[in-house]
């Protein structure tokens, strides 16, 4: 079966290489043909044309045959990395951040037993071999068994794309 993407543009080439010489043999032939063997010692509007022909048939030629190929078949394979693909490929940091901001407010809040939890900052967002590591400051209110109502820390967040963030706490107190 024929390529619809890699046979059409060969087609094409081929017949603007064909259009670009029969015109530069048609631009030789007719100053010549014109001639009435006076010369008025200038140059003439038939020169002109003819020098233009000339020069247009060579760059469409060069044009034709630059070996530019490639960028036909290429666009078979161009696909976006941040969008294709199971996994790691369809991670964006901006996504990994929310996902990962959200994981801890709610882990804060679920496991460990605080009212309120609000991160407060992201530190550093590192692109890793499997995914993102994304770490921030987070602080907490509201814990019933504290007597201290609020505490602050840090947290480190891991995130590939496939499932839920993990995330690990430094310095709040009832999570790790």
């Amino acid at each position: 079966m024929i390529d619809k993407t890699t046979f059409t543009p060969k087609i094409a080439k081929g017949a603007l290489g064909t259009v670009a010489a029969g015109a530069m043999a048609l631009a030789c032939a007719t100053p010549a043909l014109a001639d009435d063997g006076r010369d008025r010692g200038g140059i003439g509007a038939g020169e002109i044309i003819a020098g233009a022909a000339v020069i247009g048939g060579v760059a469409a030629l060069a044009g034709a045959f630059d070996g530019d190929r490639h960028r036909f078949d290429n666009r078979r394979f161009a696909y976006n990395h941040n969008r294709a693909g199971p996994g790691f490929r369809n991670v964006r940091p901006r996504r990994a951040i929310n996902r990962c901001v959200r994981a801890a407010e709610r882990q804060a809040r679920r496991f460990g037993g605080w009212r309120f939890a609000e991160v407060t900052q992201i530190r550093d967002v590192d692109r890793t071999r499997f995914g993102f590591r994304i770490r921030g400051r987070i602080v907490v209110e509201g814990h019933p068994a504290f007597r201290r109502n609020f505490d602050r820390g840090r947290f480190t967040c891991r995130f590939d794309g496939r499932g839920r963030p993990f995330v690990d706490f430094r310095g709040v107190r009832g999570l790790r």
